[in-house]
């Protein structure tokens, strides 16, 4: 019987471990797995995200959101540098300081939302 491949789409959930492949990749075609694992791991953080910043019970404490959004603002900028970069051709794709310069901005990203994360454990209701 032959193996069927799971139609179910992959998740990447670590930013910074989509940063660190992307600095280690040199290959275009490694650059561009690598660059989708990115893409992947910045739409798992702003699907999650976008559930913290609804409104109603269970969402971000008020005082947060204008960081919420701030870091949903941070990950959507890298998501579209992303996009750009995989529809560009290999020539771009072998260009090693557009993409360290893209790794770090997603490293920023991750810095902020990380940042973020830390300041809604701080809240005293997130104790309980």
């Amino acid at each position: 019987m032959a193996a069927v491949e799971s139609s179910a789409p992959r998740i990447v959930d670590s930013l910074l471990g989509a940063v660190r492949q992307l600095e280690t990749v040199r290959d275009p075609r490694a650059v561009r797995a690598a660059l989708r694992d990115c893409a992947l791991a910045i739409e798992f953080r702003l699907d999650t995200l976008a559930r913290e910043l609804q409104p109603g019970p269970g969402g971000l404490d008020p005082s947060l959101l204008p960081a919420g959004r701030a870091v949903d603002a941070a990950l959507r900028g890298v998501l579209l540098e992303a996009w750009a970069l995989l529809r560009a051709g290999d020539s771009a794709l072998s260009d090693r300081e557009r993409i360290d310069a893209f790794a770090r901005s997603v490293a920023r990203a991750a810095r902020q939302e990380a940042e973020f994360a830390f300041a809604q454990l701080s809240l005293p209701e997130a104790l309980d």
